[in-house]
């Protein structure tokens, strides 16, 4: 495992290697500004990159069984949908537990594969706008306020234990992280270098994996 010292280096920390309530806590002081930026900055910065893109291609599949760039950002909408509902009831409860969804059965009942790559793209600003005009008025006490009871082992991209202590500003940034590991499928050499979460994170998985390799 990693030294304490080692892991609070970083202001990010991955919960994966991480079981520390302090630490978490540290990682929460993050939410009292930033979620709706962070998603904006996202949208500004790929705006420009999907007006660009040719139709035809957007919609073609990068390999046999593979979503296609437009299926990729249709994921995004319902991935935008589902969560918009959790942070709303999130903000009223002490539990956080929401229900899951079937990703791939949502892509092919929505049909992206048979819609417009514009409608599409629209869409996908559109709800990730509302997303981020919702997630700009969360009081940072309800984003940073721990809850002990919670589903996130299953619903989140990251691994968080089921035993762990969480809030639900984790999951916001969960559901950021996740939308920059679907822009990256679009678009790989994205970097984010602004978005210290997803980078140190990388970063922290690799030298973590190297370090059980030489134990």
């Amino acid at each position: 495992m990693l030294a304490k010292n080692d892991i609070y280096q970083h202001f990010w920390v991955s919960l994966n290697e991480c079981r520390n309530l302090a630490a978490i806590h540290r990682l929460k002081n993050f939410y009292t500004v930033m979620p709706a930026s962070l998603l904006r900055k996202i949208l500004q910065d790929i705006t420009p990159l999907l007006a660009n893109e040719d139709p035809e291609a957007f919609g073609q599949p990068s390999g046999p069984g593979k979503w296609s760039k437009r299926q990729v950002l249709g994921h995004l909408i319902d991935s935008a949908y589902n969560n918009h509902q959790r942070f709303l009831r999130g903000q009223r409860g002490e539990e956080l537990i929401f229900e899951g969804y079937q990703q791939n059965e949502w892509v092919t009942l929505n049909r992206y594969h048979d819609r417009s790559s514009e409608e599409v793209i629209n869409t996908f600003l559109v709800v990730q706008e509302h997303l981020a005009h919702l997630l700009s008025r969360i009081p940072a006490e309800v984003l940073k306020k721990p809850i002990s009871k919670h589903n996130y082992q299953q619903i989140a991209m990251r691994a968080i234990g089921e035993e762990e202590t969480v809030c639900l500003g984790l999951l916001v940034e969960d559901y950021i992280y996740h939308l920059l590991h679907h822009i990256r499928q679009i678009y790989p050499d994205y970097e984010g270098e602004w978005y210290l979460g997803y980078r140190e994170e990388t970063e922290h998985r690799l030298n973590y994996n190297k370090r059980l390799q030489e134990q």
